[in-house]
């Protein structure tokens, strides 16, 4: 049986995690920049189990 993720929620600490996780992961993988909002909504979903990822969330994790 699949495991119901619908009522999860991404909390402030989640982005933190998420943010600090992917800006590693883009120095260690050379990802362009044209290649980080995607980068980042992969790396999200891998992370939370989410199948969608909060636009504003990804804006703040890509963020400079």
């Amino acid at each position: 049986m699949a495991e119901d993720h619908s009522d999860k929620k991404v909390t402030a600490l989640d982005c933190e995690i998420l943010r600090g996780a992917f800006r590693k992961s883009v120095v260690e993988h050379r990802v362009a920049e044209r290649e980080w909002r995607m980068h980042a909504r992969v790396l999200a979903r891998e992370l939370t189990e989410l199948d969608e990822i909060d636009p504003d969330i990804l804006d703040w994790i890509v963020r400079k």
